[in-house]
């Protein structure tokens, strides 16, 4: 599949940008959540500080197993799966009382974000060939907002709600 179905450049731009601000605070929220997962799971920070390698080391199998799957399958239905994975795993991850099992969810989870990571940034430069830069600037901005909102949302919905099911 050399270019994703046909839509309209900027209608996909905006919605990358969209998924980008999504990716972002998925991806930042484990930080402010660290103190609550820790006794969620009654462990020491020392130990659950392992979630961020089990993150980080999914991430890198999703973006290379997302590189191969955007060549071989439409990329906005591949998307869409990881989007809704990511919705799914996201979901679990106040519910686990286990550490094993929030390492491995957490896996499971950068897996998804790295294969939408990498599927955003593909299908960006085959729609917008080789004056992709700007539209690339946007995309990574909109990751850096969603970063950015990604703890003051947590701060406001843990205020609200004393909790950190809510958030996820």
């Amino acid at each position: 599949y050399p270019a994703p179905t046909p839509v309209k450049p900027l209608t996909a731009t905006f919605a990358y940008y969209a998924t980008f601000i999504t990716l972002g605070a998925t991806m930042a929220m484990s930080g402010p959540a660290l103190p609550w997962l820790a006794e969620n799971t009654t462990s020491r920070v020392d130990q659950i500080s392992i979630i961020f390698i089990a993150a980080s080391l999914g991430y890198m199998t999703g973006s290379q197993i997302g590189g191969r799957a955007y060549d071989r399958f439409p990329g906005h239905r591949i998307q869409a799966l990881a989007l809704l994975a990511i919705s799914l795993s996201a979901a679990l991850v106040p519910a686990l009382h286990s550490l094993g099992l929030l390492v491995v969810v957490l896996f499971l989870l950068g897996t998804f974000q790295g294969a939408l990571d990498t599927g955003c940034n593909t299908l960006l430069t085959w729609i917008h060939g080789e004056k992709v830069g700007p539209f690339m600037n946007g995309l990574h901005f909109f990751f850096g907002v969603g970063s950015f909102l990604a703890p003051l949302i947590f701060a406001r919905v843990v205020a609200t709600a004393g909790g950190i099911h809510w958030v996820y």
